[in-house]
Parts: C-alpha cells; sequence; structure tokens
C-alpha cells in the first residue's frame, strides 16, 4: 500500500497538531528515507488522533483517514514494514 502525501499537504498538518514537538511524526525527515519500527505503533496512533483534531478541511481529514487506514493495515500485518520517502 502507497500513500503518497506530497511535503505541502501534509506540512501544515503536522505543524497544527504540534509539529517537531511529536515525537514521531515530527522527528521524519520530508526530504530524507526512513523506516518505522513496529514499537512506534501505539505512538503513532496517539499522533494520528492529535493531527484528526487539527485537522481543518476535508483534504486533512481525508490524510488522517488514509493514514489511520495504512497503521491499521501494518498492526493487522506483522510482515509489513512501514517506509517513509521523503520528497
Amino acid at each position: 500500500m502507497l500513500l503518497d502525501v506530497s511535503v505541502e499537504e501534509l506540512l501544515p498538518l503536522m505543524n497544527a497538531a504540534g509539529g517537531n514537538r511529536l515525537p514521531i511524526l515530527g522527528q521524519l525527515d520530508p526530504w530524507s528515507d526512513g523506516v518505522l519500527s513496529r514499537e512506534d505503533l501505539p505512538q503513532l496512533n496517539a499522533e494520528v488522533d492529535r493531527l484528526e483534531a487539527a485537522a481543518g478541511d476535508d483534504v486533512e481529514r481525508g490524510l488522517v483517514a488514509a493514514l489511520r487506514t495504512l497503521l491499521v493495515r501494518w498492526r493487522d500485518e506483522p510482515g509489513l514494514a512501514l517506509h517513509w520517502y521523503g520528497d
């Protein structure tokens, strides 16, 4: 599953939700790649809750819904890895 989101779409939402104070999402470099650990899943779920609370329009709410779908699939299929590909 691929969730293709531009930096311009994601950063305003992340900033509204706490920006670099988000322990996981706030530390991801939008211009670098990375792999997230399954141990990050509970914190990522909490951070997506913060994104949902900060979402101000249908586009941002759709992004949050897509992130939730991705995290549910990752949780339900232990063999998957969650990769972050920067811009």
